[in-house]
């Protein structure tokens, strides 16, 4: 342990608070990204009890903590006052403790590890942290006037991954907007997507994910994103059921999600080669171009604001949180199909407007890295903060 650090238990430095009072009534959640938000802004619809008398009161620099996803890290510190669900645990910092230290330091790996192996149940779904465990927790902890400089620098770096975000989102949106102007064009012919297509659409196969490198892999469906193919959710599967199956991906193959949530079916992108051989999963599907049709074009074309609102509205599903599409619905769905000269000039603006949003993906994947080695080194004492 660094000189002038100390181990403290979680409960000698964040207490629980109890109470009901419930003199400011703003609905607050936690989030695994932005921490302790008001519901109204989570993007979830409202799923509050209409009685909300057993509600906790919030204080601003409480922490919350989801008591059932605590052992994934779900947790922030509150800027405001309100009220949460019984389903969340609210902790009063007290003594010689930062708010803005703990956000990061309930954060780190190795601490989350500990919230693992303290949950309690039969299965993840009902896995949970309750204070009487979280409290028992013990941790080494800096003297204050390192919490506040180790969460002064693990903020600027945030501010600098959120600025990229923000850069990246802005582009992403402008190539969004010169698609739709140079695709919307109601001179454009109409035509159907299998008059496009070489074959039917083809689903994809979803062997069960295994521990530790195979030299295999199925992509998730994270993997295809608003903006397209994104390789971030790869899972390792057994080279027995893998070699050689039909749902093995090409560089270039394009492929659409056919199960998702509302917002999300239907997104396309088009596979780029990620080191391994890689299968696409069930609830996916594989579209192959006719010759002469641009993979680039096709992708370009289900992005399309029109296209992306019929596809939800042919979706179906119980729940806004799961629906599905067949391959009849690709098939048959109407887009539109410009002169190949056209085609041409809308494929080399897409292609340098992606030259920026990869110049913006590299920079945010190595200021993520950076924030991830300066937790690792700070919050541990590995390395001492400098002020």
């Amino acid at each position: 342990m660094r000189e002038g650090w100390r181990r403290v238990s979680l409960g000698e430095i964040l207490r629980l608070r109890s109470e009901r009072t419930h003199s400011v009534d703003t609905l607050l959640s936690v989030t695994a990204d932005r921490g302790v938000i008001r519901q109204s802004e989570s993007g979830r619809r409202d799923s509050s009890s209409a009685d909300k008398s057993l509600y906790w009161d919030v204080r601003p620099g409480d922490v919350v903590y989801n008591t059932m996803r605590m052992w994934q890290g779900v947790s922030g510190v509150a800027s405001e006052a309100g009220i949460v669900s019984p389903a969340y645990t609210v902790c009063e910092p007290v003594g010689a403790v930062s708010s803005e230290f703990l956000r990061w330091f309930l954060k780190d790996p190795k601490l989350v590890g500990k919230f693992f192996n303290r949950s309690q149940g039969l299965v993840s779904d009902t896995w949970n942290l309750k204070y009487s465990e979280f409290k028992k927790i013990e941790v080494d902890l800096p003297p204050l006037s390192e919490q506040l400089r180790i969460a002064e620098v693990l903020d600027e770096v945030d501010a600098q991954i959120q600025a990229v975000g923000a850069m990246e989102k802005k582009d992403a949106v402008s190539l969004s907007a010169v698609i739709s102007s140079r695709l919307s064009d109601q001179e454009h012919p109409r035509r159907k997507v299998k008059e496009l297509l070489k074959g039917r659409p083809r689903n994809g196969f979803s062997p069960t994910e295994v521990d530790g490198w195979t030299g295999f892999l199925v992509l998730g469906l994270g993997c295809l994103t608003p903006t397209g193919f994104v390789p971030r959710q790869l899972k390792p599967v057994s080279p027995d059921v893998a070699s050689g199956n039909s749902a093995t991906l090409s560089d270039g193959d394009l492929l659409v999600s056919r199960a998702n949530t509302r917002e999300l079916v239907g997104l396309a992108g088009i596979y780029r080669n990620v080191g391994a051989p890689c299968l696409y999963p069930d609830l996916m599907m594989r579209l192959t171009p006719k010759p002469g049709v641009p993979v680039e074009f096709l992708e370009s074309v289900f992005a399309l604001p029109e296209v992306r609102r019929r596809i939800q509205a042919l979706s179906q599903g119980t729940s806004d949180s799961m629906v599905k599409i067949t391959g009849d619905v690709i098939w048959n769905l109407e887009v539109p199909v410009p002169e190949s000269g056209k085609i041409s000039e809308l494929l080399l603006v897409k292609e340098d407007m992606r030259r920026r949003l990869k110049i913006h993906a590299s920079a945010k994947v190595k200021l993520l890295r950076k924030k991830e080695a300066l937790m690792g080194d700070l919050l541990s004492g590995k390395v001492p903060i400098t002020f």
